[in-house]
């Protein structure tokens, strides 16, 4: 039995280091797996201006409202996650996270359902629009999700904290 417990642990280890640092890059429409969750960028717009009734914000560079879908697949829990779930990276690797205040003037113009927190029933999809302030000299922008890494990561060492979507 010892042994047979061992060779599980030297699996999961070695699987664990040798996916560890290996970066991928995916496109629109596919899904990241994450334990029981799906995390999907369906779309993304790159715009200068936001506009709501009389308010109207301008960008530092480039706005980059990227449509974000989660897919519950967990047969008895609800997945709870907030907008600072995604993220993007530039070809540098700098970060830049998500604007709330932006997020709500875009739902006042463009209703997307904005929440402080979402809660997604096991079997249900929610979206939102996260949106980025990216400098004009970016062209190479990914979005990445974060997470904590869950029972259903083990075996693939959280591999969702590294696939990248190519943003453009």
């Amino acid at each position: 039995m010892y042994h047979i417990i061992l060779s599980i642990c030297l699996i999961i280890s070695l699987s664990y280091c040798s996916s560890r640092k290996r970066e991928e890059v995916t496109g629109l429409n596919q899904n990241i797996h994450h334990d029981d969750f799906e995390y999907a960028v369906t779309d993304f717009t790159k715009t200068n201006l936001l506009v709501s009734g009389n308010d109207t914000l301008r960008s530092r560079g480039n706005f980059y409202l990227v449509h974000f879908r989660v897919i519950n697949k967990a047969l008895r829990v609800n997945h709870q996650w907030d907008n600072s779930i995604g993220y993007l990276v530039d070809e540098n690797g700098n970060r830049y996270e998500n604007i709330k205040d932006h997020q709500k003037l875009l739902d006042k113009s463009l209703p997307f359902g904005w929440k402080e927190i979402y809660n997604t029933p096991h079997g249900q999809t929610d979206t939102t629009i996260l949106v980025f302030d990216l400098p004009v000299n970016i062209t190479q922008p990914y979005l990445m999700v974060r997470g904590e890494i869950l029972m259903g990561d083990a075996l693939d060492g959280g591999r969702f904290q590294r696939i990248k979507v190519r943003l453009f």
